[in-house]
């Protein structure tokens, strides 16, 4: 697992966002689509067993994902709630996403995931604007605290100055393994630019996506790889 968490905080990894139960019968040839498989959970909780069985079979890395209901989680599940369904996972999962702003409601999960050697993803969206970068260092620094490996932002672009904003995280020093992306029109666009500049997830969609923006994974991760090359 020390491997696979040094390649993960240096790398540049396609996921491929499962957000249909109907789509878990094919993660046993999930390595034709993405470099890691998001399995969000908080889409479909009522097929968490049929998830955990057909993850033995999944050849490539499992993100287990059950966003809450504040930042576009589905089915309004409550912290306990969530915390048992990660805990479900936790034994396939290679990496954890927790938003930043609910990391003090997961520290015991945290500890856990960390004792395992498994990724703790610490995310935040806004589906409005994008913060100003200062507001965005802030929220970096939070999730570092609170346990996290890698720092995850989405953030909804209405121009190019928010390309900008987002991009500034990336080419500056001494920043923790980023994962950077916007939504809405300009979403495709920076998911390129992003992961040429040094995010290390960039997000596509395996059935359908779940927020404007996004590539089908397969795609994404063959443009990504002839933009690194």
């Amino acid at each position: 697992m020390s491997a696979l968490k040094s390649s993960f905080v240096t790398g540049c990894w396609t996921v491929g966002s499962l957000a249909d139960a109907a789509t878990l019968g094919r993660l046993a040839s999930m390595d034709a689509s993405c470099d890691v498989v998001e399995c969000r959970v908080d889409c479909w909780p009522a097929a968490v067993p049929q998830a955990l069985g057909a993850l033995a079979s999944c050849p490539v890395p499992a993100l287990i994902t059950v966003r809450g209901p504040d930042e576009g989680g589905r089915h309004s599940l409550t912290t306990a709630e969530r915390e048992s369904l990660y805990r479900r996972f936790l034994p396939q999962a290679s990496l954890l996403d927790i938003e930043i702003a609910c990391l003090s409601d997961f520290r015991d999960l945290i500890c856990e995931a960390r004792d395992r050697g498994v990724l703790v993803v610490a995310s935040a969206h806004d589906f409005v604007r994008t913060p100003a970068a200062e507001e965005l260092r802030r929220k970096m620094e939070s999730a570092i605290r609170g346990g996290a490996d890698i720092v995850k932002f989405a953030a909804t672009a209405q121009h190019s100055g928010d390309l900008a904003t987002l991009a500034s995280l990336l080419e500056e020093s001494g920043h923790p393994p980023l994962s950077v992306m916007a939504m809405g029109p300009l979403g495709r666009i920076s998911r390129l630019l992003m992961a040429r500049l040094g995010s290390v997830l960039n997000y596509g969609y395996l059935d359908a996506a779940t927020v404007p923006g996004q590539w089908p994974a397969a795609r994404l991760r063959e443009l990504v790889m002839e933009i690194n090359t």
